[in-house]
């Protein structure tokens, strides 16, 4: 086979050198300039004039058997928003489509002779923080322009010769991108890799797959319940009761008490709660109890008559009214007992909105499945969903009626019986259709692995440490070890990166980087990089996401002063709460400032040519 390579000509014909460079560098355009002449010899006019075009964007070709090949090449556009990580899976994907779209990141010229991308990889790595190297906030580009010092301290690094850009119009070199990820109404800051990994799903496909999952449940797709039962975090962030379990610093507080151990059985057993409740002169008490088992069992369906004084029944609520409650004599601390006797550590206690009947009952137990955390309100959180729309869309009838809709004899208000054995029906649906199922979130979206299985190519995740949630885990290990693997450091994140671009289409990969000093993880990242880079195919597109990751130990003590200091407002006056505890419009800027600061990275992306 007879070929001859024309080199990238970029710093040659576009960029402009100082008047002071060397004499080598002089000898080194004159021979890329006299090389490219004497290829050019050999093409046709119609070759010719393809080849000006690639040599005018910088672009290399060859003639390999007097056919000439022109190498893919990738030019940031000047992009006058904050890119996201959805931008960046769409650069990789759509460079993978036969006739894929432009992204909105980058450009990749596409006219005839040009070889195609055969593969991508994207890499996510904690350096090269905007905050950290002085990126002002208004910055979107990495350019002399725009963003100088940053751009003069990128180009002095190693990464630069795999980085080099010039923008489509030729005028200025862009190295990268600016990109942000969202944070929630807590200011928790969304994971970026997490982001990478997530495809959203067409409203057809939602529609499709809901079909599906009604008609033929997928066994593979069932789950236990304990996979369901809330964290510490979780609990403390729905503000329930933290049990000594969880939690040996937590104080009993006058009246409280605490579910008995268990005996340590495997499973553990399902037991729905649900309270009614009346208004007293000190806050909400309680009024009715029941208790449920997984067969429909009623262990407990019980009147409590409150210690202090009634102010107003809710009876159209709760259903129980002055009389219910004459002759009554069972106390909190008595029903607290009787529950003891059902609720132990052998128990997974189930119901809707259970924070408020843990803390009107003044119990704390450790396993909880709440159905208004498990499923989400059609909108999506952060709004929280009714029992009695959980019950209408999935188990398809209608509880909690209205009074004036009540059939003359019925019992008015709710019946605590008919809501929690509405909850453990919720629970067994969810249990049967998949951890994802009525999720506004997750169930609205598919891996990037499965995507790409309906789109007839292949792909992996890697990953080191990565903070993903039990459920991303299972759902990018249904496929096996080949669509998803958890490494334990980074010399084998990217070991398995150059095994696995051998054969996948898009290679995912996230590296940790536990080294102390900056310095330390940019030399050991790039020792890695070069490693790969030099086993990635010709044509093969290369994204790199960089960023401090969440500054996760400020983020928690200020979290938890606004948790503690809105628990103790609701407990005592805002004069009694101590200057010190109090959540000021500081802490909220501080928060604020953290969340903007950590959310911020840089993305840096080209194309591997021969």
């Amino acid at each position: 086979m007879n070929s001859s390579l024309v080199t990238d000509t970029t710093d040659t014909t576009l960029t402009k050198r100082p008047l002071t460079h060397n004499m080598s560098e002089e000898k080194e355009i004159d021979t890329k300039r006299s090389r490219t002449d004497e290829n050019d010899l050999k093409l046709t006019a119609k070759q010719k004039k393809k080849a000006a075009k690639a040599r005018k964007l910088g672009m290399s070709y060859q003639v390999v058997d007097n056919e000439l090949v022109i190498y893919p090449k990738l030019f940031f556009k000047q992009f006058n928003d904050f890119a996201s990580m959805k931008d960046v899976r769409n650069l990789a994907l759509n460079a993978l489509a036969p006739k894929g779209k432009q992204s909105r990141l980058a450009d990749i010229p596409d006219f005839p002779g040009i070889a195609p991308v055969k593969k991508a990889i994207i890499l996510d790595v904690p350096i090269f923080d905007p905050s950290e190297m002085g990126l002002p906030m208004e910055a979107l580009n990495i350019s002399s322009a725009e963003s100088p010092d940053v751009y003069e301290q990128l180009k002095s690094e190693p990464l630069y010769t795999y980085i080099k850009q010039m923008t489509d119009d030729h005028n200025k070199e862009i190295l990268g991108l600016v990109s942000a990820v969202g944070f929630d109404q807590y200011k928790r800051v969304h994971d970026r890799f997490l982001d990478l990994l997530e495809v959203p799903l067409s409203k057809g496909e939602l529609k499709r797959k809901r079909e599906e999952e009604d008609k033929d449940p997928d066994q593979k797709r069932a789950i236990a319940p304990e996979v369901l039962v809330m964290s510490k975090e979780e609990l403390q962030l729905e503000d329930f009761p933290i049990p000594t379990i969880l939690d040996p610093l937590s104080v009993l507080e006058d009246g409280w008490v605490e579910t008995l151990p268990g005996k340590g059985l495997v499973p553990k057993k399902l037991i729905a709660l649900d309270c009614e409740m009346c208004k007293t002169v000190n806050g909400y008490a309680v009024t009715r109890v029941a208790l449920i088992d997984r067969e429909n069992n009623q262990l407990i369906n019980e009147l409590v008559k409150p210690d202090e004084e009634i102010t107003d029944y809710v009876t159209h609520i709760s259903g129980v009214d002055e009389n219910s409650l004459m002759g009554v004599n069972t106390s909190l601390a008595d029903i607290q007992k009787k529950i003891q006797t059902f609720i132990d550590g052998d128990t997974i206690l189930v119901g809707h909105g259970l924070v408020n009947d843990m803390k009107c009952l003044k119990m704390r137990h450790p396993y909880i499945i709440d159905t208004a955390v498990i499923y989400h309100h059609k909108n999506g959180p952060p709004y929280k969903p009714s029992l009695r729309d959980l019950t209408i869309r999935y188990l398809k009838r209608a509880i909690q009626i209205r009074d004036e809709d009540k059939k003359p004899g019925e019992d008015k208000g709710h019946d605590p019986c008919e809501d929690a054995i509405a909850s453990l029906e919720l629970l067994e649906r969810k249990l049967r259709y998949g951890i994802s199922y009525g999720l506004a979130g997750l169930s609205q979206v598919e891996t990037i692995t499965d995507f790409l299985k309906r789109n007839h190519q292949q792909g992996v995740v890697i990953e080191c440490h990565a903070d993903l949630s039990l459920l991303m885990k299972m759902k990018l290990a249904e496929n096996g070890p080949d669509d998803y693997c958890s490494q334990e450091n980074d010399e084998q994140v990217a070991q398995k990166v150059i095994d696995h671009h051998k054969h996948k289409d898009l290679v995912i990969a996230r590296f940790d980087l536990p080294q102390e000093s900056e310095s330390d993880r940019r030399a050991m990242f790039f020792k890695l990089f070069e490693k790969i880079h030099q086993e990635m195919e010709p044509n093969t597109i290369y994204c790199i996401t960089t960023g401090y990751r969440s500054n996760k130990q400020r983020e928690a003590r200020l979290r938890e002063k606004r948790i503690a200091y809105k628990k103790k407002l609701k407990l005592v006056g805002l004069a009694d709460i101590v200057l010190e505890e109090r959540w000021s419009i500081e802490d909220e800027h501080l928060l604020e400032k953290i969340a903007d600061d950590t959310r911020r990275g840089f993305i840096f992306a080209s194309i591997k040519n021969p």
